[in-house]
């Protein structure tokens, strides 16, 4: 084999390695981009299986209704509440998870925050999480944390309602 074929050789191979790594790069966005499409829908079935839940079960729709209105559960309500906020609080978490994932952009997830917000406002919200904070993920609990801390407690709510609501 000549020189000047042994170098048309070399320069076709680097050709199909250089054509191979950019079509794997086509083929890799393509894919990063189904991904986020499937997280996205994921998520978004998760939360139309809450609002299904509320629309449907009128006990719990009621127990959510009183809490948001600051009205005291009964022991029954409380554990419903709990459980259903423990719910949503996993649908949150893997949310942020897909987010520190990149699988959803920022202008995406900041709206998701700010329901997040709208949610703790509501102190038996925020008495349920600080009873039951541990069991979520170190970095997800501390942006729940830092929402809470913009609504302190107030003390007599602590006393009186952690106890009966801290099921999960």
């Amino acid at each position: 084999m000549t020189d000047k074929m042994h170098h048309w050789l070399n320069l076709a191979t680097g050709l199909a390695v250089i054509l191979g790594m950019v079509f794997l790069a086509f083929e890799i966005r393509q894919n990063t981009e189904m991904m986020r499409s499937q997280t996205r829908d994921s998520i978004s079935e998760k939360q139309m299986m809450f609002s299904e839940w509320v629309a449907t079960e009128i006990d719990l729709a009621a127990a959510i209704a009183k809490a948001n209105a600051g009205e005291m559960l009964a022991p029954d309500e409380g554990v419903m509440y709990a459980y259903f906020l423990a719910g949503v609080w996993r649908e949150w978490e893997n949310s942020y998870y897909q987010f520190q994932r990149e699988l959803f952009d920022r202008d995406e997830f900041e709206p998701r925050l700010q329901r997040w917000r709208a949610s703790m406002r509501t102190d038996l919200a925020r008495v349920n999480w600080l009873a039951t904070r541990q069991n979520y993920a170190p970095a997800f609990r501390a942006v729940v944390d830092e929402i809470v801390a913009e609504y302190p407690v107030p003390a007599e709510l602590r006393d009186d309602r952690v106890d009966e609501t801290a099921v999960p």
